[in-house]
């Protein structure tokens, strides 16, 4: 009788999100501290401006081009494109509102650097015309 052979690899089951704006896989990397995640964005979509009081993000788009939004609690705005082609890594540190919308259909690679807590998003409105009118 032969045994039934041990498995070499490991398969950990993500978690998986969809909704108008993204569908995406979270938490992709087990034994992280925080949380590693991708996402398709479908061209023109927006997440609005939120912002974390404790969690760091970091954002890189290896496929399409993704315009963002940073704003300073003092009202400073930054906007930033990213795309393969800047091959950078967006830093967004705690206290910071900041958003995207897609240029184009994208991937974004994002990595948060504590585990995903609900209570440290915290949300503000933000009108598509935002996303197209020259900063002030």
């Amino acid at each position: 009788m032969s045994e039934t052979p041990k498995p070499i690899g490991k398969l950990h089951d993500q978690r998986f999100h969809e909704d108008d704006r993204r569908r995406g896989f979270y938490d992709i990397i087990p034994g992280l501290p925080g949380d590693m995640n991708f996402t398709h964005v479908p061209k023109g979509s927006i997440a609005g401006l939120h912002m974390h009081k404790e969690q760091s993000d970091y954002f890189a788009v290896p496929k399409g081009a993704m315009l963002f939004r940073l704003i300073t609690e003092d009202g400073k705005e930054e906007r930033i494109t990213l795309s393969p082609y800047a091959r950078k890594t967006l830093i967004i540190p705690p206290g910071v509102w900041h958003g995207y919308k897609a240029l184009e259909d994208s991937v974004v690679l994002f990595y948060i650097d504590q585990k995903f807590n609900t209570n440290d998003e915290h949300r503000r409105e933000t009108k598509p015309e935002d996303w197209e009118s020259p900063i002030r």
